[in-house]
């Protein structure tokens, strides 16, 4: 179901976890797979069809419009009329800024404005963008790892035995220059 908010998704997951009820459980109920109500629970939203998400909310007694703003948001984004936003994967992109913590290299990517149908490429270097987390499926978030499973976003690809903070200080600075010369400056 295209249609609905991804945060509703948590709402599923607690409603079914107060019932009392394990996945398999559930997915026999409403004539899904495990798998699927697991992919559906962590914000991957079109892993179900319509019917099911029905069935779903009939049987775990939530409602699939919780208010005026959640309804006016699902048609929004159903007639395909928000941009939602994603960030590249790719970590020589000067839209992914490097930084350092406990001596590994994490990127804070840039979130670029994408449509909802997917297939946007990013401004920057081409690559697709990623709309969701790249290991779980679940929806984005500030930072540059997943809240929910904790893994980076961007996978940073450097030598061995390389000074991870002379590499982030020198491609923070090449940023700065392509970022300067983009926008007419002199750096």
């Amino acid at each position: 179901m295209t249609n609905l908010p991804a945060d509703i998704c948590l709402k599923f997951k607690e409603a079914r976890k107060a019932k009392g009820l394990n996945q398999s459980s559930l997915a026999q109920m409403v004539g899904c797979k495990q798998s699927a109500i697991s992919m559906f629970e962590g914000g991957m939203v079109t892993k179900l069809s319509d019917e099911t998400v029905k069935k779903l909310s009939e049987v775990l007694e939530v409602p699939l419009e919780s208010s005026a703003e959640t309804k006016k948001e699902a048609i929004s984004i159903s007639a395909g009329t928000v941009a939602v936003s994603g960030y590249c994967p790719n970590g020589d992109c000067p839209s992914n800024v490097p930084y350092v913590v406990g001596g590994r290299v994490f990127y804070r990517p840039s979130r670029n404005i994408a449509s909802p149908t997917g297939g946007i490429r990013c401004a920057c270097c081409g690559e697709f963008l990623e709309m969701r987390c790249p290991a779980c499926g679940a929806v984005l978030n500030d930072g540059a790892c997943c809240a929910v499973c904790g893994t980076p976003y961007v996978t940073p690809v450097l030598p061995d035995g390389m000074d991870v903070a002379a590499y982030a200080e020198r491609r923070r600075e090449e940023i700065r220059q392509i970022k300067l010369l983009a926008e007419g400056g002199i750096p």
